[in-house]
């Protein structure tokens, strides 16, 4: 009998599918979240194949609790935002800086910067994860991404020709929806990806190494 674990769901309605050693169940996980959905005679029969993924943020067997120790936390590469979530983030800013009237946007958001979010991530349990160092961008990393890459880059960009932010912005759209890291032009540059961290994992990594109850 083979080796129980999370694996691409052949069936293809979900990111993962609990193998059970012999066949497929109806344990399935998306985003980091676990559901149920069962499987015909037939799917349950699919052969396993061995995929290079890595296991998703779930226990070892479904409904295990997440382990809290000093080991490293899940591939954040199986713990990728959805690109529907990075839109909603992206949205949801502008709104979050007219009701903070500006300056609590701008405070709020070098005070998240810590903890590899901005304001709207934070909301929607978003971070920002170094891949090198599997760890969260700490503040310099998300100001550089957020501050620079995003705001100067397009500023610098309008200056030299109206309207060219805009470019700059829906170019690193739609390099985001195209590539299977969901990874804009700024993620590219700095190694960063964007993970949905509901249970705070790369939060308490974060904590963990640098001393701090963020």
């Amino acid at each position: 009998m083979s080796v129980s674990s999370w694996e691409p769901d052949p069936t293809g309605r979900h990111q993962y599918r609990w193998w059970d050693g012999e066949q497929w169940t109806d344990q399935v996980a998306d985003d980091g979240i676990q559901s149920v959905d069962p499987v015909s005679t037939t799917e349950a029969s699919l052969p396993r194949d061995a995929p290079p993924l890595p296991p998703p943020p779930p226990g070892s067997v479904p409904g295990a609790p997440i382990s809290d120790s000093g080991s490293l936390p899940p591939d954040p590469l199986s713990m990728l935002s959805s690109r529907k979530r990075r839109l909603g983030a992206a949205l949801l800013e502008i709104p979050l800086a007219v009701v903070t009237l500006g300056i609590g946007y701008l405070i709020w958001s070098l005070i998240v910067f810590a903890r590899g979010q901005t304001p709207a991530k934070q909301v929607l349990s978003m971070r920002i994860v170094r891949l090198e160092e599997r760890r969260t961008a700490n503040w310099g990393w998300t100001a550089l991404r957020q501050l620079v890459l995003v705001g100067v880059v397009g500023f610098v960009l309008d200056f030299v020709f109206p309207g060219l932010s805009l470019v700059w912005l829906l170019v690193n759209g739609i390099v985001l929806l195209a590539t299977s890291r969901r990874q804009a032009l700024w993620d590219m540059m700095l190694k960063t990806v964007v993970i949905y961290d509901p249970g705070d994992l790369y939060k308490r990594r974060h904590s963990s190494q640098t001393g701090t109850n963020d």
